[in-house]
């Protein structure tokens, strides 16, 4: 009898069909594979951010910026600012002079070294006011545009969003700097001739200074903008911030050193804003004609001081970025 019952059991468990396990799920189940190619716990949250790397958020910060057509249209002004204020520039004297350079070629006017370079690199000043604006605008826009909580879900890592930000701005921002400068100096080359033998001893590596080192200055000055940009999380704030480093600042130093010619150390002050460096960088000399008594900063020292002024940008952006709240 027992036996018989042990028969039917068996009998009666193959014929019965397995239902689905809820508690405890089996393998090749749904619930497995959805863990199996997701590869990731559900109670693990902090896996996701070490997946993370630097060349991939340069990369989508790349694919980002080539997307916004603001992007596209501040790199072009920067670009065509430069030889656009070179050929005014060479042909404002042309124009002054008239018929007393009939003795010269139609396209070509006589000049010296300094007159020469100083035409060539006249772009970077406007140049100089559209990169920052452009660095304010790479991180700011997120902000205003709501989008920034979308970039912090995909990479939660503030600093390594800030820093891929930060590499493609200046990768961007050199490239156009150097082709306009390129640009300019070409213009500048078909429309004023140099005169041999008028090269200043004093500034045996003008060109190298201007060539190279215009385009990293002004790399600087778009990665200062991008961290008072950090500093504000606004457009305007962050563009009002550049401009009055840049623009108000020295023009207040310098009515107030007009002003009060008895006190000599406003000079030092005004020498060391970013637009005072940049004057001074790129003309090659540790001091200019009206450098008057005082301190004077060279040419690399003022290269150092500019990037002392844009770490120290990026470093309080950095820090309000990272521990504000974002909203």
């Amino acid at each position: 009898m027992s036996a018989d019952n042990g028969r039917r059991a068996r009998r009666s468990r193959r014929e019965v069909p397995a239902g689905l396990d809820y508690a405890t799920p089996r393998h090749g189940s749904a619930f497995t594979r959805l863990r199996r190619t997701s590869g990731l716990s559900f109670m693990d949250l902090h896996r996701p951010s070490g997946h993370l790397t630097l060349s991939g958020a340069v990369r989508g910060e790349l694919r980002k910026m080539f997307s916004l057509r603001s992007t596209w249209v501040l790199l072009l002004v920067v670009m065509l600012l430069q030889p656009l204020t070179t050929g005014l520039m060479a042909c404002a004297p042309l124009a002054g002079l008239g018929r007393q350079t009939s003795q010269y070629p139609a396209h070509l006017m006589p000049a010296s070294s300094d007159v020469f370079w100083s035409a060539v690199a006249a772009g970077l000043f406007p140049a100089m006011i559209v990169a920052g604006i452009l660095g304010v605008l790479v991180l700011a826009r997120e902000f205003s545009g709501a989008t920034i909580e979308s970039t912090l879900t995909a990479n939660p890592r503030r600093g390594m969003v800030l820093m891929a930000k930060g590499f493609v701005l200046a990768l961007l921002t050199w490239l156009a700097a150097q082709v306009g400068l390129l640009l300019s100096w070409i213009l500048a080359t078909l429309l004023l001739s140099v005169r041999s033998g008028t090269s200043s001893a004093s500034r045996p590596g003008l060109a190298l200074i201007d060539l190279l080192g215009g385009p990293l200055m002004l790399v600087l000055f778009a990665l200062m903008g991008l961290g008072l940009g950090a500093l504000s999380r606004s457009k305007a704030g962050g563009i009002g911030l550049f401009l009055g480093l840049t623009l108000i600042l020295p023009l207040i130093l310098g009515i107030l050193r007009g002003l009060t010619h008895h006190v000599d150390w406003l000079q030092i002050p005004f020498r060391l804003t970013p637009t005072s460096l940049l004057v001074t960088f790129l003309s090659g000399l540790g001091r200019t004609a009206e450098a008057g008594r005082g301190w004077w900063p060279t040419w690399w020292q003022a290269g150092l001081i500019m990037m002392v002024w844009t770490a120290l940008c990026c470093a309080l952006g950095t820090l309000v970025f990272r521990r504000a709240d974002i909203g």
